[in-house]
């Protein structure tokens, strides 16, 4: 369409920016940004735009959405989730994303709630007055075996070991696609390390296919989301065939284990870092709560949590950048945006933007409780993606970052360990370098109050036997 540019950072023959962003992905889009709205830059031979005002964004992810495809980095994880809803395109998606959605709305995850404080409570019940745990390592675990169970109906203790293994291999195959010159090979040349992977992969398959044969014989009744996708039939009747089944499931336990941990130790790292934040979050539990478990229904009530999460995401988003490619040009603020060209979105640019959130480098979950924040532009704000494509788990996630923080924060307080600073690792999500470590200390239980049902849970969440959640209710 043209060749007129917006500014960018000085690009290097042949490499563009890449070195840069090699360097520092997360610095290098902070810099982009400083370049204005719309800022330009070469990628090795790819063209890469940051777009980074929210209605620059509001016009690529929902009025151009129809000239646009996932961009050339995501299309690297097709290598392990094959033509799943975080790859695929066109009408192919929309069939897919039509069955897999029922499964994903808030009135059917609620049925999850009790399992995800089944699964958190005994891990904090297991931590110790006056030690040290990298709480990373703990909301991974957690997470992922929250996902087995209530996403595939899972054994923990036979399946989520070799899956976990599986997906780390493979988060560190994606990164060195990503960054190194191997990433730039054809991808028929055998490296060891696209060798260790097709192994990798072949392990993965085995688990999944197996688990996949176990539900449609035995457990197609049941209410984890496998099972629901097994029963699910399209517009002609039509079932989801096994590689479709394959496909969704590691979608799932891929973005529904990786990225709600990192919320987790996020927002774990800055309750630590803020303790006044933390005693009114326990204030506020200690109230709605009682020494009750926490549940789907109780959620609502614990404001200042939803706002310290939200904050978190803001800081701390996961997803701490996305894109798209161009398939057909069109014009982006009086710039020709070429076929093939890459759009970047950075919701952790974007979310420090002065513009739209004061202090933007403070945690300061209040910001979320004033009338203010509804004069927020559509995509100031975007943890979850936006348009057409924003992520399916989004109501999902949030539950159980909310449930797995009220079970952590009811029975015990974190200090953080002099001398530990949190590193950013960018990769296919924003990880924390070296962990977090934290230091325990254990909370007396709040007893609960005399009115309350009868618990389904041991330990200090339940209060005296007798007691009831209520979970997993409407």
């Amino acid at each position: 369409m043209g060749t007129r540019f917006p500014n960018g950072p000085k690009a290097l023959p042949f490499v563009g920016s890449l070195l840069a962003a090699r360097q520092d992905l997360v610095q290098f889009f902070v810099d982009m940004a400083s370049y204005g709205d719309l800022s330009f830059t070469r990628l090795g031979p790819l063209r890469m735009y940051l777009v980074n005002h929210p209605q620059l964004v509001e016009t690529v992810l929902i009025e151009q959405q129809r000239r646009l495809m996932k961009d050339n980095g995501t299309r690297v994880l097709g290598a392990l989730v094959g033509e799943g809803l975080l790859t695929i395109e066109g009408e192919h998606w929309r069939h897919q994303r039509k069955l897999a959605a029922p499964p994903l709305q808030p009135k059917r995850i609620a049925n999850y709630a009790q399992t995800m404080v089944e699964c958190a409570d005994p891990l904090v019940r297991g931590f110790r007055d006056d030690e040290v745990r990298d709480l990373y390592v703990d909301m991974t675990r957690l997470t992922l075996e929250i996902a087995g169970k209530t996403l595939l109906g899972v054994d923990p203790r036979r399946d989520a070991e070799p899956i976990a293994e599986c997906l780390d291999a493979f988060l560190d195959y994606f990164l060195r696609q990503l960054q190194t010159l191997e990433g730039r090979l054809p991808p028929s040349i055998p490296t060891p390390s696209r060798q260790r992977f097709k192994r990798t992969r072949a392990e993965l398959d085995a688990i999944i296919y197996r688990i996949i044969e176990r539900c449609r014989r035995s457990d197609a009744q049941a209410d984890h989301l496998l099972a629901r996708l097994v029963r699910a039939r399209d517009d002609e009747g039509q079932p989801m065939s096994d590689e479709q089944l394959r496909n969704e499931a590691v979608t799932m336990l891929l973005a529904g284990h990786e990225t709600t941990a990192l919320a987790l130790t996020y927002t774990l790292y800055l309750l630590a870092q803020h303790p006044q934040v933390a005693a009114q979050v326990r204030a506020e539990l200690d109230q709605q709560l009682a020494g009750s478990p926490p549940s789907a229904a109780s959620l609502p009530k614990l404001k200042y949590l939803a706002a310290v999460v939200r904050e978190s995401l803001r800081l701390y988003p996961p997803a701490f950048a996305f894109g798209r490619e161009a398939i057909e040009g069109f014009e982006l603020a009086g710039y020709p945006i070429d076929k093939g060209a890459q759009l970047m979105f950075s919701p952790y640019v974007a979310h420090r933007d002065p513009r739209y959130f004061d202090n933007p480098t403070e945690f300061k979950p209040e910001r979320w409780l004033t009338s203010k924040i509804e004069e927020l532009p559509r995509f100031a704000y975007f943890p979850f993606g936006g348009g057409p494509r924003v992520c399916i788990g989004n109501h999902f996630a949030l539950m159980e970052t909310s449930l797995v923080l009220a079970v952590v924060l009811a029975q015990v307080e974190l200090q953080p360990v002099p001398g530990f600073r949190m590193e950013l690792e960018p990769s296919v999500t924003l990880r924390p370098r070296n962990g977090f470590l934290a230091l325990i200390r254990r909370r007396r239980p709040v007893a609960p109050r005399k009115s309350a049902r009868p618990a389904r849970l041991d330990g200090p969440l339940a209060g005296p036997a007798g007691a009831s959640s209520g979970l997993g209710r409407d």
